[in-house]
Protein backbone atom coordinates (compact mmCIF):
# COMPACT_ATOMS: atom_id res chain seq x y z
CA UNK A 1 0.00 0.00 0.00
CA UNK A 2 1.50 3.27 -1.19
CA UNK A 3 0.78 6.14 1.51
CA UNK A 4 3.19 8.97 1.96
CA UNK A 5 4.46 8.55 -1.52
CA UNK A 6 7.24 11.06 -1.74
CA UNK A 7 7.70 11.72 1.80
CA UNK A 8 8.34 8.44 2.80
CA UNK A 9 11.62 8.48 2.61
CA UNK A 10 11.77 11.86 4.34
CA UNK A 11 10.03 10.06 7.07
CA UNK A 12 11.93 7.58 7.30
CA UNK A 13 15.54 9.86 7.52
CA UNK A 14 14.03 11.66 10.06
CA UNK A 15 13.18 8.82 12.01
CA UNK A 16 16.20 7.48 11.60
CA UNK A 17 17.49 10.64 13.35
CA UNK A 18 15.65 10.67 16.67
CA UNK A 19 16.17 6.77 16.99
CA UNK A 20 20.02 8.07 16.52
CA UNK A 21 19.43 11.11 18.80
CA UNK A 22 17.63 9.10 21.58
CA UNK A 23 20.20 6.29 21.19
CA UNK A 24 22.70 8.69 22.22
CA UNK A 25 20.86 10.36 25.32
CA UNK A 26 20.29 6.86 26.37
CA UNK A 27 23.87 6.60 26.07
CA UNK A 28 25.07 9.60 27.92
CA UNK A 29 22.67 9.49 30.88
CA UNK A 30 22.67 6.93 33.51
CA UNK A 31 21.51 3.15 33.14
CA UNK A 32 18.83 4.02 35.56
CA UNK A 33 16.56 6.27 33.01
CA UNK A 34 14.74 4.82 30.88
CA UNK A 35 14.02 5.91 27.31
CA UNK A 36 11.84 2.92 25.71
CA UNK A 37 9.01 5.08 25.03
CA UNK A 38 11.35 7.46 23.17
CA UNK A 39 12.31 4.35 20.73
CA UNK A 40 8.19 4.18 19.86
CA UNK A 41 8.12 7.45 18.53
CA UNK A 42 10.38 6.77 15.25
CA UNK A 43 8.55 2.83 14.99
CA UNK A 44 4.64 4.61 14.94
CA UNK A 45 6.05 7.28 12.16
CA UNK A 46 7.50 4.83 9.80
CA UNK A 47 4.66 2.34 10.16
CA UNK A 48 1.97 5.18 9.83
CA UNK A 49 3.76 6.78 6.96
CA UNK A 50 5.26 4.07 5.31
CA UNK A 51 3.17 0.41 5.78
CA UNK A 52 3.35 -2.32 8.09
CA UNK A 53 6.50 -4.28 6.97
CA UNK A 54 8.80 -1.19 6.78
CA UNK A 55 7.52 -0.53 10.81
CA UNK A 56 8.34 -4.13 11.43
CA UNK A 57 11.76 -3.63 10.22
CA UNK A 58 12.43 -0.19 11.89
CA UNK A 59 11.26 -1.93 15.17
CA UNK A 60 14.42 -4.58 14.85
CA UNK A 61 16.76 -1.73 14.40
CA UNK A 62 14.99 0.53 17.33
CA UNK A 63 15.38 -2.89 19.53
CA UNK A 64 18.98 -3.60 18.36
CA UNK A 65 20.05 -0.07 18.80
CA UNK A 66 18.61 -0.45 22.51
CA UNK A 67 19.56 -3.90 22.74
CA UNK A 68 23.03 -2.32 21.71
CA UNK A 69 23.11 0.93 24.26
CA UNK A 70 22.27 -1.54 27.19
CA UNK A 71 25.05 -4.49 26.17
CA UNK A 72 27.55 -1.25 26.31
CA UNK A 73 26.13 0.39 29.50
CA UNK A 74 26.53 -3.29 31.02
CA UNK A 75 30.29 -4.05 29.78
CA UNK A 76 32.22 -5.56 31.99
CA UNK A 77 29.06 -7.38 34.26
CA UNK A 78 28.94 -11.02 34.97
CA UNK A 79 27.15 -13.43 32.22
CA UNK A 80 23.70 -13.28 34.03
CA UNK A 81 23.07 -9.74 33.69
CA UNK A 82 24.41 -9.90 30.02
CA UNK A 83 21.84 -12.39 30.01
CA UNK A 84 19.14 -10.16 31.34
CA UNK A 85 20.25 -7.12 28.94
CA UNK A 86 19.18 -9.69 25.93
CA UNK A 87 15.87 -10.78 27.02
CA UNK A 88 15.20 -6.81 27.70
CA UNK A 89 15.96 -6.54 24.04
CA UNK A 90 14.18 -9.33 22.93
CA UNK A 91 11.11 -7.77 25.15
CA UNK A 92 12.00 -4.54 23.77
CA UNK A 93 11.21 -5.74 20.15
CA UNK A 94 8.46 -7.52 20.66
CA UNK A 95 6.57 -4.15 21.74
CA UNK A 96 8.26 -2.26 19.66
CA UNK A 97 6.70 -5.08 16.64
CA UNK A 98 3.21 -5.12 18.21
CA UNK A 99 3.08 -1.06 18.30
CA UNK A 100 3.92 -1.27 14.39
CA UNK A 101 1.29 -3.96 13.80
CA UNK A 102 -1.36 -1.68 15.48
CA UNK A 103 -0.23 0.94 13.97
CA UNK A 104 -0.74 0.10 10.23
CA UNK A 105 -3.65 -1.82 11.78
CA UNK A 106 -5.60 1.57 12.46
CA UNK A 107 -4.32 3.57 9.52
CA UNK A 108 -5.80 0.30 7.30
CA UNK A 109 -8.74 1.09 9.43
CA UNK A 110 -9.09 4.67 9.06
CA UNK A 111 -8.42 4.73 4.87
CA UNK A 112 -11.28 2.30 4.90
CA UNK A 113 -13.47 4.23 6.89
CA UNK A 114 -12.25 6.98 4.65
CA UNK A 115 -13.48 5.23 1.15
CA UNK A 116 -17.13 4.34 2.86
CA UNK A 117 -17.87 7.61 3.96
CA UNK A 118 -16.34 8.68 -0.37
CA UNK A 119 -18.98 6.07 -1.65
CA UNK A 120 -21.62 7.38 0.65
CA UNK A 121 -20.81 10.76 -0.50
CA UNK A 122 -20.71 9.96 -4.18
CA UNK A 123 -23.95 7.95 -4.07
CA UNK A 124 -25.76 10.65 -2.59
CA UNK A 125 -24.60 12.94 -4.97
CA UNK A 126 -25.66 10.56 -7.80
CA UNK A 127 -29.25 9.88 -6.26
CA UNK A 128 -29.39 13.97 -5.81
CA UNK A 129 -29.06 13.80 -9.58
CA UNK A 130 -30.71 10.49 -11.13
CA UNK A 131 -33.66 10.05 -8.34
CA UNK A 132 -35.90 12.74 -9.88
CA UNK A 133 -35.75 11.54 -13.03
CA UNK A 134 -37.04 7.77 -13.26
CA UNK A 135 -39.62 9.66 -10.98
CA UNK A 136 -40.37 12.38 -13.07
CA UNK A 137 -40.57 10.57 -15.85
CA UNK A 138 -43.14 7.79 -13.94
CA UNK A 139 -45.74 10.73 -13.27
CA UNK A 140 -45.31 11.79 -16.65
CA UNK A 141 -45.95 8.57 -18.48
CA UNK A 142 -48.63 7.96 -15.83
CA UNK A 143 -50.79 10.97 -16.64
CA UNK A 144 -50.04 10.47 -20.31
CA UNK A 145 -51.71 6.89 -19.75
CA UNK A 146 -54.72 8.48 -17.98
CA UNK A 147 -55.03 10.56 -20.79
CA UNK A 148 -54.71 7.55 -23.48
CA UNK A 149 -57.96 5.80 -21.37
CA UNK A 150 -59.74 9.23 -21.79
CA UNK A 151 -59.41 9.17 -25.76
CA UNK A 152 -59.14 6.92 -28.20
CA UNK A 153 -56.19 4.38 -27.34
CA UNK A 154 -55.08 0.57 -29.07
CA UNK A 155 -54.59 -2.42 -26.61
CA UNK A 156 -50.30 -2.30 -27.98
CA UNK A 157 -49.90 1.56 -26.92
CA UNK A 158 -51.52 1.03 -23.30
CA UNK A 159 -48.94 -1.91 -23.25
CA UNK A 160 -45.91 0.07 -24.08
CA UNK A 161 -47.12 2.79 -21.75
CA UNK A 162 -47.21 0.29 -19.08
CA UNK A 163 -44.06 -1.18 -19.90
CA UNK A 164 -42.39 2.13 -19.97
CA UNK A 165 -43.97 3.02 -16.38
CA UNK A 166 -42.40 -0.26 -14.89
CA UNK A 167 -38.97 0.38 -16.17
CA UNK A 168 -38.52 3.76 -14.13
CA UNK A 169 -39.85 2.36 -11.32
CA UNK A 170 -37.45 -0.31 -11.26
CA UNK A 171 -34.66 2.09 -11.93
CA UNK A 172 -35.96 3.94 -9.38
CA UNK A 173 -35.80 0.44 -6.86
CA UNK A 174 -32.50 0.30 -8.00
CA UNK A 175 -31.38 3.49 -6.23
CA UNK A 176 -32.75 2.67 -3.63
CA UNK A 177 -31.32 -0.43 -3.26
CA UNK A 178 -28.21 0.97 -3.87
CA UNK A 179 -28.34 3.63 -1.21
CA UNK A 180 -29.53 0.68 0.86
CA UNK A 181 -26.56 -1.13 0.35
CA UNK A 182 -23.96 1.66 0.75
CA UNK A 183 -26.00 2.51 4.43
CA UNK A 184 -25.45 -0.64 5.55
CA UNK A 185 -22.00 -0.91 4.07
CA UNK A 186 -22.71 -4.30 2.74
CA UNK A 187 -19.64 -6.13 1.15
CA UNK A 188 -21.27 -7.83 -1.55
CA UNK A 189 -22.35 -4.08 -2.82
CA UNK A 190 -25.23 -4.18 -5.45
CA UNK A 191 -26.12 -7.76 -7.56
CA UNK A 192 -25.93 -7.34 -11.69
CA UNK A 193 -27.87 -10.17 -13.09
CA UNK A 194 -26.15 -10.56 -16.81
CA UNK A 195 -27.05 -12.71 -19.63
CA UNK A 196 -27.31 -12.47 -23.53
CA UNK A 197 -29.01 -9.45 -24.31
CA UNK A 198 -30.18 -7.49 -27.52
CA UNK A 199 -28.00 -3.76 -27.40
CA UNK A 200 -30.27 -2.66 -30.04
CA UNK A 201 -33.42 -3.47 -27.81
CA UNK A 202 -31.35 -1.62 -24.82
CA UNK A 203 -30.46 1.18 -26.48
CA UNK A 204 -34.19 1.35 -28.02
CA UNK A 205 -36.24 1.25 -24.81
CA UNK A 206 -33.81 4.03 -23.46
CA UNK A 207 -34.34 6.53 -25.77
CA UNK A 208 -38.63 5.64 -26.04
CA UNK A 209 -38.52 6.25 -21.68
CA UNK A 210 -36.87 10.17 -22.47
CA UNK A 211 -39.02 12.66 -21.77
CA UNK A 212 -38.43 14.50 -24.76
CA UNK A 213 -37.24 11.58 -27.53
CA UNK A 214 -38.30 13.15 -30.47
CA UNK A 215 -34.76 14.81 -30.02
CA UNK A 216 -33.02 11.85 -29.93
CA UNK A 217 -31.72 10.20 -32.82
CA UNK A 218 -30.38 6.29 -33.13
CA UNK A 219 -29.14 4.74 -35.66
CA UNK A 220 -27.11 1.21 -36.11
CA UNK A 221 -23.50 0.31 -38.20
CA UNK A 222 -25.25 -3.72 -37.52
CA UNK A 223 -27.65 -5.18 -36.41
CA UNK A 224 -27.27 -8.74 -33.77
CA UNK A 225 -25.09 -6.72 -31.30
CA UNK A 226 -25.79 -9.21 -28.72
CA UNK A 227 -23.82 -8.60 -25.25
CA UNK A 228 -23.49 -10.55 -21.73
CA UNK A 229 -25.28 -7.72 -19.55
CA UNK A 230 -27.65 -7.11 -16.74
CA UNK A 231 -30.69 -5.34 -19.49
CA UNK A 232 -32.51 -3.54 -16.85
CA UNK A 233 -29.10 -1.82 -15.48
CA UNK A 234 -27.58 -1.21 -18.87
CA UNK A 235 -31.03 0.62 -20.05
CA UNK A 236 -30.44 2.82 -16.88
CA UNK A 237 -26.87 3.43 -17.60
CA UNK A 238 -28.29 4.81 -21.62
CA UNK A 239 -30.85 6.81 -19.96
CA UNK A 240 -28.96 8.43 -17.72
CA UNK A 241 -26.70 9.27 -19.80
CA UNK A 242 -29.43 10.54 -22.32
CA UNK A 243 -30.99 12.16 -19.65
CA UNK A 244 -27.67 14.18 -19.23
CA UNK A 245 -27.75 15.72 -22.52
CA UNK A 246 -31.53 16.31 -22.96
CA UNK A 247 -30.80 18.38 -19.57
CA UNK A 248 -27.51 20.71 -20.96
CA UNK A 249 -29.65 22.01 -23.72
CA UNK A 250 -33.47 22.47 -25.26
CA UNK A 251 -32.93 22.31 -28.75
CA UNK A 252 -29.89 20.03 -29.83
CA UNK A 253 -30.66 16.74 -31.11
CA UNK A 254 -28.85 13.61 -29.33
CA UNK A 255 -27.14 11.64 -31.66
CA UNK A 256 -26.43 7.63 -31.08
CA UNK A 257 -24.42 5.01 -32.89
CA UNK A 258 -24.78 1.69 -32.13
CA UNK A 259 -21.69 -0.57 -33.26
CA UNK A 260 -19.48 -3.26 -32.76
CA UNK A 261 -16.62 -5.23 -33.91
CA UNK A 262 -15.14 -8.89 -33.38
CA UNK A 263 -15.17 -8.74 -29.96
CA UNK A 264 -16.65 -5.77 -28.56
CA UNK A 265 -20.25 -3.88 -28.99
CA UNK A 266 -20.44 0.07 -28.40
CA UNK A 267 -22.95 2.65 -27.69
CA UNK A 268 -21.76 6.15 -28.93
CA UNK A 269 -23.81 9.13 -27.70
CA UNK A 270 -23.16 12.81 -28.90
CA UNK A 271 -24.49 15.81 -28.20
CA UNK A 272 -23.36 19.94 -29.38
CA UNK A 273 -23.60 20.97 -25.31
CA UNK A 274 -21.90 22.43 -23.06
CA UNK A 275 -19.06 19.75 -21.91
CA UNK A 276 -20.53 16.88 -19.21
CA UNK A 277 -18.65 16.97 -15.92
CA UNK A 278 -17.45 13.53 -15.06
CA UNK A 279 -19.44 13.02 -11.67
CA UNK A 280 -22.51 13.56 -13.65
CA UNK A 281 -21.74 10.48 -15.19
CA UNK A 282 -20.70 8.56 -11.63
CA UNK A 283 -24.21 6.34 -11.86
CA UNK A 284 -23.83 5.58 -15.53
CA UNK A 285 -20.13 4.54 -15.28
CA UNK A 286 -20.75 2.38 -11.87
CA UNK A 287 -23.64 0.49 -14.21
CA UNK A 288 -21.46 -0.15 -16.79
CA UNK A 289 -18.79 -1.18 -14.98
CA UNK A 290 -21.18 -3.70 -13.25
CA UNK A 291 -21.72 -4.93 -16.50
CA UNK A 292 -18.43 -6.12 -17.09
CA UNK A 293 -17.81 -2.59 -19.63
CA UNK A 294 -16.12 0.98 -19.40
CA UNK A 295 -17.58 4.09 -20.13
CA UNK A 296 -15.14 6.87 -21.92
CA UNK A 297 -16.16 10.79 -22.28
CA UNK A 298 -14.50 12.79 -24.78
CA UNK A 299 -15.70 16.35 -23.60
CA UNK A 300 -15.00 18.07 -26.95
CA UNK A 301 -14.44 16.81 -30.39
CA UNK A 302 -16.33 17.27 -34.06
CA UNK A 303 -19.70 16.23 -32.77
CA UNK A 304 -19.57 17.78 -29.38
CA UNK A 305 -19.30 16.14 -26.13
CA UNK A 306 -19.38 12.41 -26.69
CA UNK A 307 -19.73 9.48 -23.77
CA UNK A 308 -18.97 5.67 -25.32
CA UNK A 309 -20.27 2.88 -23.55
CA UNK A 310 -18.31 -0.25 -24.55
CA UNK A 311 -19.43 -3.94 -23.66
CA UNK A 312 -17.78 -7.13 -24.27
CA UNK A 313 -19.87 -9.16 -27.28
CA UNK A 314 -21.56 -12.27 -26.21
CA UNK A 315 -20.06 -15.45 -27.37
CA UNK A 316 -21.79 -18.54 -28.76
CA UNK A 317 -21.58 -20.45 -25.09
CA UNK A 318 -22.74 -17.22 -23.68
CA UNK A 319 -26.12 -17.05 -25.85
CA UNK A 320 -27.05 -20.14 -24.32
CA UNK A 321 -26.79 -19.46 -21.01
CA UNK A 322 -29.22 -18.32 -18.00
CA UNK A 323 -28.62 -14.94 -16.13
CA UNK A 324 -25.77 -14.52 -13.40
CA UNK A 325 -25.74 -12.44 -10.70
CA UNK A 326 -22.37 -11.01 -10.03
CA UNK A 327 -21.98 -8.24 -7.40
CA UNK A 328 -20.88 -4.83 -8.50
CA UNK A 329 -17.22 -3.52 -8.31
CA UNK A 330 -16.81 -1.14 -5.47
CA UNK A 331 -15.68 2.61 -5.64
Amino acid sequence: MRRGGQFIPIVVVAALLVLLAVALLDFITPSDVDFGEFYMLPVIAVAWWAGRRAGLAFAAAAAAVEFGVDAALRAGVTSSESAIAAWNGLSDFMVLAALAIITDVVYRERERWRTTDAERTALLRMLERELPRPLRAADWFARTFEDAIGGKSTSSAVRAQFATLRHHTQEAVFLVTDLLAVGRMRATGTSFHRGPVDLRTVVTEAVSESLDRSRVLVSTAQDGLVVLADADRLRHAVASVIARFLERTPYEPVSILVRGSDDEAAVEMSCRALGLDPGELELAELLVAGNGGRLVLLPEGPRGTTVTIYLARASATDALRSPTSEPAPRT
